[in-house]
């Protein structure tokens, strides 16, 4: 495929200078007039241009690895071209067809349930055929999952508002006391899957790609991917921040009757199950996803320009929920499935081929 290069050597040697430290995304069209062709991707700063030599890692193991079909890898996209500059790093994927998911659940908000299991059912592939279980039995796992997006969490704490550090220390007690001795199924996950790195052919689907692969990472918890899309793609049709969706959830104990259907719808369209599967607290689903995109946000300081207005919204309010619960919260398991009481349940989602494994041994 011919691609018009020029393109790249115009957009590079005209760096606007809001994109210092971030990425610049640019469709590449044969002609005017013409569907795009490929996606320009300009990175500049450290940051940005890990994510982009990530993503092209991630998708060349995932074009040759032996649980993934060829149908399933339609959805990627593939890197046409790729070059490193003393400015910038540069990347050529090929174009998903399609609209973001982010903007047509925008304009068609009725059709949340729908769009968000077609969503979870796109990326459930990855997660059953390339999913071990372990046990949550050592510091390895729990230093990847909790304390490491901990500390992320707890710097910018202690930048923000010092105040709080003991509420994040609580919260990781208290994940690590639900966490501990919880069977799971871990697999490759896509690290950020929300609305605007899904591509639908329309209001009613199907998902025609699925973008952005620069925070995938193997031996992850699967239920973060499914849980980030449902709370994002409730953001989207609520028109609320990430921080007032969970704190709404976790006060109500759980999911809403329209995330909690699709979820369930997702996993019903599945041919896999494994039978008895060990059940966690949806609070404890949520938390854990919350943490690690916020973390993820830190991380790649996405939170600006005003730090102090995401602390307030997005995390000093969920500590705030948090640290209100009784000590005993999610310490005691009920005898059944192991299963925490008081609050709804979801179930690890079904794995295709997994073998049973303990310790770190999820670890890609």
């Amino acid at each position: 495929m011919d691609l018009p290069i020029g393109l790249i050597d115009i957009e590079l040697s005209t760096p606007p200078t809001e994109l210092v430290g971030d990425t610049a995304v640019v469709q590449l069209r044969p002609e005017q007039g013409r569907p795009p062709a490929a996606v320009l991707k300009v990175a500049r700063g450290p940051l940005r241009a890990a994510e982009l030599r990530t993503q092209r890692r991630v998708l060349a193991e995932l074009a040759i690895h032996q649980g993934l079909d060829e149908e399933w890898r339609q959805l990627l996209p593939r890197i046409l071209a790729f070059d490193e500059r003393t400015d910038a790093t540069v990347s050529v994927e090929s174009y998903r067809p399609g609209m973001d998911l982010a903007e047509v659940l925008a304009r068609h908000p009725n059709r949340f349930e729908e769009l968000t299991a077609a969503a979870l059912s796109a990326i459930a592939p990855l997660h059953r055929r390339t999913a071990t279980f372990v046990v949550v039995d050592n510091v390895c796992l729990l230093r990847r999952w909790v304390i490491e997006p901990l500390a992320a969490l707890r710097d910018l704490c202690r930048r923000l508002e010092p105040g709080l550090v003991s509420e994040v220390d609580w919260l990781g007690t208290m994940l690590r006391q639900a966490l501990v001795g919880w069977r799971m199924p871990v697999s490759w996950t896509h690290g950020d899957y929300t609305p605007g790195n899904v591509r639908v052919a329309g209001a009613r689907g199907p998902v025609t790609g699925i973008v952005n692969w620069g925070g995938a990472r193997p031996g992850q918890p699967a239920l973060i991917d499914e849980y980030l899309m449902i709370l994002t793609a409730s953001c989207q049709v609520e028109r609320a921040a990430l921080g007032t969706v969970v704190t709404e959830r976790l006060r109500a104990g759980g999911l809403s009757d329209r995330e909690r259907n699709a979820l369930r719808a997702a996993r019903d369209r599945s041919d896999a199950d494994i039978g008895d599967r060990e059940r966690i607290d949806e609070r404890v689903a949520i938390l854990l996803t919350w943490l690690h995109h916020a973390a993820d946000l830190w991380r790649k300081r996405t939170t600006r320009p005003n730090h102090h207005s995401w602390w307030a919204t997005n995390v000093a309010s969920v500590l705030d929920v948090v640290v209100a619960w009784p000590d005993s919260m999610f310490q005691a398991r009920a005898r059944a499935g192991g299963a925490y009481s008081g609050a709804p349940m979801t179930t690890s989602p079904p794995v295709e081929d997994a073998v049973q494994a303990r310790g770190n041994q999820g670890d890609g």
